[in-house]
This record gives structure tokens, sequence and C-alpha cells, in this order.
């Protein structure tokens, strides 16, 4: 935006800006948010983010041998048997992967009305349609921009928030994601929630935060499962009692991403036996992978916030057990170090004053090698690593020149051929499961009330300003 722009090259905060049609769009100065309307013309178009966008060939940065034929099953199967074997479904569809990396964002931000608070109520059950009310309400801060990304697989819109207040600083980004599982639906509500008391603080601290770090978010990744067990409960329940985690066609969207560790089982190992063979509420990988339109708008998401503004750090907001989940196994060992330092770091914020504590916990030794799929964060950290989407492969995959390596054959990152070029050097991963117990799952009345209760007493209210804090010592 323009406002953007001359704030970053004269050094100077904007007070407000008025939109082509004479809105007032409310400005975060030195001293706070004031409404005095600035002759400034918006373009409602196009956002710095946009046209950076717009300059970059998102399939051929990220792809390598995208001339060559797809494998089949059996021929990767041949391919990695001296290593492994593949044992899932195949990979991703060369041009179902070109269709999510062109894929165009549209700029829905609102320009049109100054900012107020929003008041995130996390005791009200909100249908998604007011969910995203409240995202263009947020998008009325100046800095903060909304996203169309994609839709949903029944054709719902998916949106992305970024908050990135004008400042002369150079900002680390911090990427947060929520309710990639149905039942999980803390996610949407918290990050809301967290947003919207950030932006209409107004405190030394508040503003500290907002000039230094960008934030990119997707509050809801599944709004279809989220909608079908919040109010269409008894269709999202199995025949055993469990809620949905699947998306509405029954694929599991955090098994869905063509990461580094697609239906790879590597010698010695034994196949995860929660991988379901069907679409069913949850662990199903997917028809192949990349298979769900959820999963493909946030390929791009991820790409671009990590791999070109080199995110350090992404937190993903699940329910339940009070636990962090930290570090791949299969990563380089400064990757799985400094995430186990942040997530340790971060559950100590959540557990200030507080018994039956969330614990940090690190993934089973032959995770991402035992064919259970790959996750929003397991992408994220293939794209981190450097790893290229493989055409042949149809899942990302090591390059040493031409050759591809896929990660059975090396097992672990420290011994890639890529090791010495990762995109982020360090990147930080981490998974915060809400609540404790069955009972956090869902979104009756009793679930909504005890997630609320949650949210104040294990103080995540402060996380934002937190991870913050933790990033100005990322190097």
């Amino acid at each position: 935006m323009l406002c953007s722009f001359l704030a970053v090259v004269l050094n100077l905060s904007l007070a407000s800006d008025v939109n082509a049609q004479g809105g007032v769009r409310t400005g975060y100065d030195a001293v706070g948010f004031v409404n005095s309307p600035a002759a400034v013309v918006i373009d409602e178009k196009s956002t710095p983010t946009l046209d950076k966008m717009d300059r970059i060939d998102f399939v051929t940065v990220s792809t390598v041998g995208a001339s060559r034929n797809p494998m089949t099953k059996e021929e990767i199967d041949e391919k990695i048997s001296a290593y492994g074997r593949f044992d899932g479904p195949e990979g991703m569809p060369f041009d179902e992967y070109r269709e999510a990396m062109e894929n165009v964002w549209a700029n829905v931000t609102d320009y049109a009305h100054k900012a107020e608070k929003v008041d995130v109520d996390m005791t009200k059950a909100y249908r998604y349609s007011e969910l995203v009310g409240i995202m263009k309400s947020l998008s009325r801060y100046d800095g903060v921009s909304l996203y169309e990304i994609g839709r949903s697989t029944e054709g719902r819109t998916m949106y992305a928030l970024e908050i990135d207040v004008p400042s002369s600083a150079k900002k680390k980004t911090v990427v947060l994601t929520g309710s990639i599982h149905a039942r999980e639906t803390a996610g949407t509500t918290y990050l809301l929630k967290e947003l919207s008391d950030l932006l209409s603080a107004n405190t030394a601290e508040s503003r500290s935060v907002l000039s230094r770090i960008r934030f990119a978010v997707v509050p809801c990744c599944n709004p279809d499962g989220r909608e079908g067990v919040a109010f269409d409960t008894r269709a999202y329940t199995t025949s055993d009692g469990q809620l949905w985690k699947a998306t509405t066609n029954g694929t599991d969207l955090n098994r869905n991403f063509p990461g580094l560790v697609w239906s790879q089982v590597a010698s010695g190992n034994k196949k995860s036996a929660s991988v379901a063979k069907s679409p069913r509420g949850a662990n199903y990988p997917g028809d192949h992978a990349g298979s769900c339109a959820e999963t493909r708008a946030l390929m791009k998401f991820l790409y671009y916030y990590i791999a070109v503004e080199k995110a350090p750090v992404l937190v993903d907001y699940h329910q339940q057990g009070r636990l962090s989940y930290a570090g791949k196994p299969y990563s380089t060992t400064r990757q799985q170090n400094v995430s186990k330092d942040m997530a340790d770091k971060m559950v100590a914020v959540l557990n200030r004053g507080n018994r039956h504590n969330y614990a940090s916990l690190s993934e089973s030794a032959d995770y991402g090698l035992n064919g259970t799929g790959s996750t929003l964060t397991d992408y994220a950290c293939s794209i981190a690593f450097g790893a290229k989407h493989s055409t042949s492969y149809g899942f990302c995959v090591y390059v040493d020149g031409t050759t591809e390596y896929p990660l059975c054959a090396i097992r672990r990152a420290d011994e890639s051929p890529v090791a010495q070029q990762e995109l982020v050097p360090g990147f930080r991963s981490i998974t915060i499961e809400i609540g404790y117990g069955r009972q956090y799952l869902g979104y009756s009345y009793e679930t909504r009330r005890l997630l609320a209760d949650e949210y104040s007493s294990r103080h995540f209210d402060r996380l934002l300003y937190e991870l913050a804090k933790y990033s100005d010592g990322v190097r």
C-alpha cells in the first residue's frame, strides 16, 4: 500500500489514511490509535505482498525436474527399494501442484471503515461466516491485510491475515495456523482473540511488538470440517463416539501435504498402524498427496512466508493434551534443538502459576519415515530445509544438482546434499495442543467454556508477546 511505502521510506508512522471512496482507516502512530484522516489514497487492489507475489514464478523456484514424467507408485517403490519402501497413496500430480502455486490471492481488506475493538467471546458459538466477519473487522486496522487464499472442499473461502504495521524496522515474520483438524476449534478463536487484543491494546509493549514483527495467520485451515463438527455434530461423530478430525470428504488435512515424509517407510521401520486406508474421521492421508483444496491453498501460503519472507518461526494450534511437539527427528540437529528451545520457552509461559503443566515433547524416532503422511509443519520444515517439489515423485525431495533424493535415502537432513543450503537455517516449528481431555474437543457450550478459561488461566493472551520477544533473539 502507498501508505505503508511512505511510512518506511520517510521513517514516519502513519496516523490514518483515506480510501478512494473517502472511508477512514485507523492508523497506528507513535502514541497510539488516532482517527484524524490524512489525504492518502489507498490502492484497494494490491499490497506490497501481492506486488511481490506477482514478480515470483512460484512453480519454477519451488520445483525440480518439471519436464520429467511422473513415476507411478510401483516405479517409486522400485526406485527407493534399496532404502525402504513406498507404502501409501501416490504423490501429487504436477498439474495440481502448479494450480496450487499459481493460485492468485485476492485482497479483501476493509479500507472503508475505521477500526474499532473487536470483541471475541470464546464462549459464543460462531458460525464460520461470523468468524470471517471478525477477520474483516480486524483488517480495518492500519497495517492489517486480509487475503482470500483459496476455497475449501465445499467451496468456502479461506483467508489469511497479514499484520504488518508500518515501521522502519527490519521485521521478522511469525507464521500462525489454527484448526486444521475439524474437532480442534480453539485455534481459530484463540488466534482471532490474540490478534484482536494485540491490535487494540495501545500500550508501549503492543506497539513495540507490532513495529518489529510481521504476523502471517490462517486462523481456520479446515472451515468445512469445523463447521460440520460445530453445527452438525451427530453427522461428524464416528461410530465409536469420536468427533471428526478430517475435512468433510474424510481426508485428514494434517496428513495430506506433499512434504519430505510422504508415504515413505525406511528400512527397519514399521508402517504406523494409525494410517487409515480409506476416507474416515481421522488419519486418512488422502487419495494422493495434496488432494484437498485446503491443502493446496495452504501450500502457497507456507511457501511464500517461509521461502520468500524467511519466517523463522511457525506455531500450529491444535487440541488436546497440554503438549507442545517440537522438532522433527528427520530434520537438522539445529532445527530440532531450536524448536525444542522455543517449545520449552512457550510452555514455561503457559505454565506460570499453574498445576497440571503443559509439557514439550519430541516425536518418536521413526516419525516421518513410518508412512504416516505429511503434516502442515512437515511441509513447512521441508520448505525451510531447501527441499523442492519433484515432478517425478510428487512430493518434496532433496536436490544435488539434478539428482533427486527422497528422504528415506538420506534419513536425516544433516546428511542431505542441501544441509548447507537451507533457506531458513534454524527454522523453528512447534505444535501446541490446547487443553487436556476429550471434553476440550468440539464446540459444545461446555467445551467453549473450558477453552475460554484455558485461554486466560494459561496466559495465551501473552503468547504473541512472548513469541515476539523470542523472535528477537533468532539469528
